[in-house]
């Protein structure tokens, strides 16, 4: 048996960090969502436990597909990105095709979920993954031609670009702005000079004022940002309560299941704002501490990243942390008012079932990028 050659480095172990962290954050995301949503459980579905059970089992199915992920050579998502990325175009376009809205769902006003027999999912989850995977193969296999507009960046532009408005469409501007974040930062870490990047943000701008306008929802949102106390009862009822929970916690909290706000006073208690629950049940250095635990995971994210054997796992396991650490920080940003309400999920904390199994594909691939880790190196 011939020994491995040094571009394909024998598998290690799965970094430790990561198999001890994240089972802990699911572990504490499933006993905050049963907290969080033991009372509206019972009052829509005659049980405490309903959509903790629900979680249980997703959480499952996400935990199994993180350990199969892991074991597989990370370099497989190489010959999967161009399958998944137009996978995920098709079901994004699915979304917004009038004759197929049997197979969708509308909640709030958009429609972002596709309904089958027997389950549904968030087409966005699959789409951000999809992406970061085709855009590492891509920026690697066109790394020479970067500085040519047409020939390299253009693509690299125009998919996250109609990603971006099909879920402008639904519609989901926060989605659109992950998918495009998300893009940008690959293209900066993938090399493209600052010039390219300069212009791609300056033209984003006029592009996202006039998607502000064209929804008055948003500019709604925007103005109950900056002016939070003028409709605590209309727009700024959510954030206002969202408020109030955090402050009811102080330092040390009421108590693990005590939370007076999720009896039916904060909106979407078990997802978008559990991280307000947090607060008020486990107090300030509950918060602090959750939110220690997703810097750390960035920071082994970002560290198994550079120590990846080749730019393509590099960028993979770079584009993984990112989805990872800019969702919680967004989660929390609008907890505490930090940042304009959204719809975003805490991740592995909050109730949802495509986002915490597209979360933890995510950690599969970082543990499987981890595996192959070798010395840090310039890229």
């Amino acid at each position: 048996m011939s020994r491995p050659t040094p571009s394909e480095p024998r598998p290690g172990p799965v970094d430790g960090r990561l198999r001890t962290l994240v089972p802990l954050l699911v572990g504490f995301g499933l006993v905050m969502v049963y907290s969080a949503s033991s009372v509206l459980s019972f009052i829509h579905h005659g049980t405490s436990t309903h959509y903790f059970t629900g979680q249980l089992l997703k959480a499952g199915i996400g935990i199994v597909a993180m350990l199969v992920v892991a074991r597989v050579d990370y370099r497989a998502w190489r010959l999967l990105a161009k399958p998944l990325l137009w996978g995920s175009l098709v079901l994004l376009a699915v979304l917004v095709i009038p004759v197929a809205r049997g197979w969708t769902a509308e909640i709030n006003g958009a429609r972002r979920w596709i309904v089958l027999p027997g389950f549904s999912f968030q087409p966005l989850e699959v789409a951000k993954l999809a992406l970061v995977a085709w855009m590492a193969a891509t920026i690697v296999r066109k790394r020479e031609k970067l500085d040519s507009p047409l020939d390299g960046l253009v693509p690299l532009v125009v998919v996250p670009s109609a990603m971006a408005f099909l879920l402008l469409i639904q519609p989901d501007f926060k989605g659109a702005a992950l998918i495009l974040l998300t893009a940008w930062t690959l293209l900066l870490l993938g090399g493209v000079r600052w010039r390219w990047l300069l212009g791609l943000s300056a033209a984003a701008v006029p592009a996202v004022g006039f998607a502000l306008v064209i929804e008055p929802y948003r500019m709604r949102r925007l103005m109950a940002y900056l002016r939070p106390e003028q409709d605590v009862q209309g727009i700024s009822y959510q954030i206002h309560q969202s408020l109030i929970s955090l402050g009811s916690g102080g330092w040390f909290g009421v108590g693990l299941g005590s939370s007076k706000q999720k009896f039916a006073f904060l909106p979407a208690a078990h997802n978008d704002f559990i991280f307000s629950i947090v607060g008020e049940e486990l107090g300030l250095l509950g918060t602090l501490a959750l939110l220690a635990a997703f810097l750390y995971l960035g920071w082994v994210g970002f560290r198994i990243a550079r120590r990846a054997p080749d730019g393509f796992g590099f960028l993979l396991a770079s584009g993984v942390t990112f989805l990872l650490v800019t969702a919680a920080l967004v989660n929390v940003g609008v907890a505490t008012a930090t940042l304009p309400t959204t719809g975003l999920a805490l991740p592995f904390i909050s109730y949802g079932g495509t986002a915490l199994i597209v979360q933890l594909v995510c950690v599969g691939i970082l543990m499987s990028v981890s595996r192959y880790a070798t010395e840090d190196r310039e890229r």
